[in-house]
């Protein structure tokens, strides 16, 4: 399977060639802080969010072969873009600027290429913990599986925003939001497979969430961690298993992987157990049939884990491949 692998600094965009527990990383295409990436739904073009404290700007690459070739980028008119998506009728790329607290909209050309701005929504807010949430910090945008709405997760207001987006003109119109209790900090979502459902992480205060988007309810929160651990940890990415009997979770700090079961009914959620993540700051986590992929930062390494179809715990396969800063993997 062939995949790819974004990294902070200079090292750019690489090809990722996995195989079971076996990963290899060639080199793709060199750019600053290509630090997450998405694919059209026709997987013919590949997209990036260039994370500058500057001005953000978002990358378009045409998929050719094994390599990739630039087909050119655009300003997100926010600052440090930190996500983005394109929306399923592959018409648009959404981008979450971080640290300006907005959402971007750009239109996508025939060929893959990005066109002007469409639209730029500024969320307004912030929370108690003062050092993360002294404004408004967009960290994800992604439309929910029916299409009916755009879901932008705020980590400085600790509220999901609910927009329709208007296919003509690439304008997000504001319907209905989610209040989360102050000091969450929101940071991704991933959906259930009946897609009425969804799965929140919270950053700030470790747990997750089942929100319903359709009715704009949140639930109640669940620890990323067992009782008792004390050690600052900040959730990062969140998977949904196919079969939708388990939900995972990236641990920073904690350094681990949470294996949460989804019981009776997709609302029902419980810690089931954590195990080591093989490497420090766990930024990205991947799900792919029976393995998992994780992309730990801090320690440059990538790591692999086979999970058990019945109990969905998933075991270090013991192989690690060392690169540079990763911070997102995309499988097709």
């Amino acid at each position: 399977m062939r995949g790819y692998l974004g990294r902070y600094g200079d090292l750019g965009i690489g090809v990722l060639d996995v195989d079971g527990a076996d990963l290899a990383v060639r080199p793709g295409i060199e750019m600053h802080n290509p630090s997450y990436l998405a694919l059209a739904p026709d997987g013919g073009t590949l997209y990036a969010v260039l994370e500058h404290p500057e001005g953000g700007r978002v990358a378009a690459f045409a998929v050719e072969g094994d390599g990739l070739r630039a087909l050119g980028s655009r300003p997100t008119a926010g600052t440090s873009p930190c996500h983005l998506s394109v929306h399923p009728s592959g018409r648009y790329v959404l981008t979450a600027n971080y640290a300006s607290g907005n959402v971007a909209v750009h239109p996508i050309h025939g060929d893959g290429n990005l066109g002007e701005r469409t639209d730029l929504v500024h969320h307004e807010g912030s929370g108690p913990v003062r050092d993360r949430q002294d404004g408004p910090h967009a960290h994800m945008v992604v439309t929910e599986p029916s299409g009916q709405y755009v879901l932008a997760v705020d980590l400085g207001t600790d509220t999901v925003y609910r927009y329709r987006l208007d296919a003509d003109t690439g304008r997000l119109v504001a319907h209905g939001e989610m209040t989360l209790p102050a000091g969450t900090g929101p940071r991704h979502l991933a959906f259930h497979p009946d897609g009425r459902r969804a799965y929140l992480a919270g950053e700030l205060d470790s747990t997750v969430r089942v929100l319903e988007p359709e009715a704009l309810v949140v639930g109640h929160p669940v620890s990323t961690v067992p009782a008792g651990v004390d050690v600052a940890n900040l959730p990062s990415a969140i998977r949904v298993s196919a079969d939708g009997r388990f939900c995972y979770v990236a641990n920073r700090g904690h350094d681990s992987i949470s294996v949460l079961a989804i019981d009776e009914g997709p609302a029902d959620l419980q810690l089931a157990t954590t195990v080591p993540c093989g490497g420090e700051h766990p930024r990205d986590l991947v799900l792919a049939g029976e393995w998992i992929y994780v992309a730990n930062q801090f320690s440059g390494s990538l790591t692999s884990f086979r999970v058990d179809p019945t109990t969905g715990v998933p075991t270090a396969t013991g192989i690690s491949l060392e690169t540079p800063s990763p911070s997102c993997i995309l499988l097709p």
